[in-house]
């Protein structure tokens, strides 16, 4: 009887794994264009190739197996020295690392892994006769689509080698899911196996069998030109109590001390597998490790789905809510000892939010150094000398703000990459060095991450974008705009000063998306240019998107939350400290500084009489400090963010909802939009005050804050 255990529900792990290796591939090829003699990554850039190789070749993944073989031929020649790293292979083996993606895509998507889609089948095709000019005739390929139907090798060419194999399989080998026979059908891709038989040696009485272990042992003869290592290949992701034992036939071989019995030291002949199966894939580390050391067997990591730590969270934020409500709940009663319990309680779920929100914490560092490559591509494509810095990549934000950052940081990247650097000619003759630089900038501000895109090209010309703010009807001749509120026209929807449309960019769309789907996040992005030094494109995005610590005001009989990270100190204010003006944007002096404010209770339209005395919550972003003057302060809480629906875009000083403790609904205060706006009204007064055109009543409401 024969079976085969079922490894579909296993290969997830390697297609994420395999992606993970291909980045690496990719990042290794361009450390080796800066420095193709560095042997460390060369070898770094092997191990991932070779890992993929002998994956694919477990999952019994033939289309992979076949064209990264062929791709690790070459690159294990230039390890050893006979073909040397030149720009021309780092094109080659970067589009067959994309080649490679494609087919990982294609296999996920349910092809045929034992023949090469038909799409992908004509530029594999030019890829392997690209590689097999790096190769000797003596060992030409075949591509491998032939390869996926061909017979086994034949031994009939040249005098093959005759080896016999012994193989004893670890205890655990099934119960981590592993199935052998794909690795026999990997060998038998090079191998011609004349015999395959069992071996029993290990086989314990039926009264003292488990179940569930594994004890089976094969004896093959096999038959190729291949060398001892190149056979040994195939046993590479075997268990770490897996035991090879490769010898020729000529030599006498015995048989009792073939195997070596489970935890004694191997005889010198003996090979142990290289690496343990981690849920059937060796981990990433294997590729990092440039020494080519063992895995431990046991690994301190954890594969989760995310979809499990979304409903994680989200079960936390419903804790908080249920706990908000026991504790309105124990208030009303003047319970004093539930109140004690309650706090206990909230402190607990306190902690238990910021590990889960911490689960999902991840380093912003995999996706700057994508844009490694596309920086390279389209420098080369441009015609330009162009180098990335990068700083910043463990700083640390939600994965579900990197997952949707990576497009608005495209847009900024190629947009630099086109319009702001310039050309080696430009750049020398305006007195620069002919590289330009482009930088990829994280860090962490006020319980936001900060990311910045920079460039030391042309930067934004002043002119130029107001004559096509013009033309277009975004603003009119008569208007007087700051530096700031100029670059900001860069975001409307259809503008560009491109003087031709090009494949990159030029037609109008992409920053008006920029803006747009960072504003979706709750962030906010704004620019700072320099003629002729360069410009720089200043993300502020929050660091979670599910649960915050707010602070609470009350404003008319409503309650509102403000983010704690943007409070900085409450003042309350006597009596008739702001004077009995009712506008909404006022002016304060904080010990002497001035202090812009804008009063809730008129952006909010609320109709009931001003309290007596009111209060001024200091809030500041992004350097800039502003008063929120509200009647109430209610005091610290746990705020879970709930989204809005359509109906309050027209409001853009709410970014979002939650539920309290008695079921009321209060808004959340979107303060990077509220100081953006009370800053940009606060300095359009302050120059018609210089113009001699501005009095109090001249002073409008804050624009766009309240509803049209």
């Amino acid at each position: 009887m024969t079976f085969e255990l079922d490894l579909a529900s296993a290969r997830g792990v390697f297609f994420t794994e395999a992606r993970q290796l291909l980045s690496e591939v990719e990042s290794y090829v361009l450390e080796l264009e800066q420095n193709p003699t560095d042997h460390d990554v060369l070898n770094a850039a092997f191990r991932a190739a070779h890992t993929i190789k002998g994956s694919a070749g477990v999952f019994g993944l033939q289309v992979i197996t076949h064209f990264v073989h062929t791709l690790e031929t070459v690159l294990d020649r230039v390890r050893n020295g006979e073909i040397v790293f030149d720009a021309t292979m780092s094109t080659l083996v970067l589009e067959c690392r994309d080649h490679i993606a494609e087919l990982v895509d294609s296999i996920e998507a349910g092809a045929d892994p034992e023949r090469v889609d038909d799409s992908l089948a004509g530029p594999e095709q030019a890829l392997t006769r690209r590689l097999q000019a790096y190769l000797p005739d003596e060992h030409g390929v075949t591509t491998a689509s032939e390869l996926a139907v061909a017979p086994p090798v034949s031994v009939a060419q040249h005098t093959p080698q005759r080896w016999r194999l012994e193989l004893s399989l670890g205890r655990t080998t099934l119960m981590d899911g592993f199935d052998p026979l794909p690795i026999l059908n990997y060998l038998s891709g090079y191998c011609v196996l004349e015999r395959v038989e069992p071996l029993l040696e290990q086989l314990p009485p039926f009264s003292d069998m488990d179940p569930e272990a594994c004890y089976l042992g094969l004896r093959i003869e096999l038959a190729t030109e291949k060398t001892r290592e190149e056979i040994l290949d195939a046993f590479e992701f075997m268990s770490e109590d897996s035991r090879v034992d490769l010898q020729p036939v000529q030599q006498h071989i015995d048989e009792k001390s073939a195997i070596a019995p489970q935890g004694n030291a191997l005889p010198e002949r003996s090979t142990p597998a290289q690496a343990p199966v981690a849920g059937l894939v060796p981990s990433t580390q294997a590729s990092k490790g440039r020494t080519g050391n063992r895995i431990p067997a046991s690994s301190p990591f954890i594969r989760v789905p995310s979809d499990k730590l979304d409903a994680l969270i989200n079960l936390v934020g419903e804790l908080v809510i249920a706990n908000a409500g026991t504790v309105e709940q124990a208030k009303q009663l003047h319970n004093s000892p539930m109140l004690e319990a309650t706090s206990a309680v909230a402190s607990l779920i306190e902690e238990i939010r910021d590990g889960a929100l911490g689960l999902r914490m991840v380093q912003i560092g995999e996706t700057f150094q994508r844009f490694q490559r596309v920086v390279r591509d389209t420098s080369m494509e441009l015609g330009k000398q162009i180098q990335l810095e990068i700083t910043g990549e463990d700083t640390e934000l939600d994965k579900s703000v990197v997952e949707k950052i990576g497009d608005p940081l495209m847009h900024l990247v190629r947009n630099a990459l086109d319009h702001g650097l310039e050309t080696p000619e430009v750049r020398q003759a305006a007195g620069k060095s002919p590289t330009g630089k482009l930088g990829l900038h994280a860090y962490h501000d006020s319980g936001h991450i900060v990311i910045e895109v920079s460039d030391d090209g042309r930067g934004l010309v002043r002119e130029k974008i107001v004559r096509k703010a013009i033309e277009k009807g975004i603003i009119t001749s008569e208007q007087t705009l700051s530096d700031a509120e100029v670059n900001m026209l860069i975001f409307a929807p259809g503008f560009s000063t491109a003087d031709k449309v090009t494949d990159i960019s030029g037609r109008g769309v992409g920053m008006d998306v920029v803006k747009k789907n960072i504003e979706a996040l709750r962030g906010s992005v704004q620019v700072r240019s320099k003629p002729g030094q360069g410009c720089v494109f200043e993300i502020r995005l929050p660091l979670t998107l599910a649960i915050i610590d707010g602070f609470m005001i009350g404003v008319g009989g409503a309650v509102y939350v403000i983010p704690l990270s943007f409070v900085r100190e409450c003042l309350e204010l006597p009596p008739g400290a702001l004077g009995e003006d009712d506008r909404m944007d006022i002016h304060y002096d904080l010990r002497g500084e001035f202090l812009p404010c804008v009063r809730l209770r008129k952006v909010f339209q609320c109709t009931s009489p001003r309290p007596r005395r009111e209060n001024i919550i200091v809030v500041s972003f992004g350097g800039i400090k502003a008063g929120i003057v509200a009647d109430q302060l209610l005091g610290e809480s746990q705020t879970v963010i709930k989204p809005l629906g359509n109906l309050f875009e027209v409001n853009r000083a709410i970014s979002g909802a939650t539920i309290r403790g008695n079921g009321d609904v209060a808004l959340i205060i979107d303060i990077p939009k509220l100081i953006t706006e009370v800053t940009s009204i606060t300095q359009l007064h302050s120059e018609r005050l210089n113009a001699g055109s501005f009095t109090p009543s001249t002073a409008g409401p804050v624009m766009g804050l309240l509803p049209a």
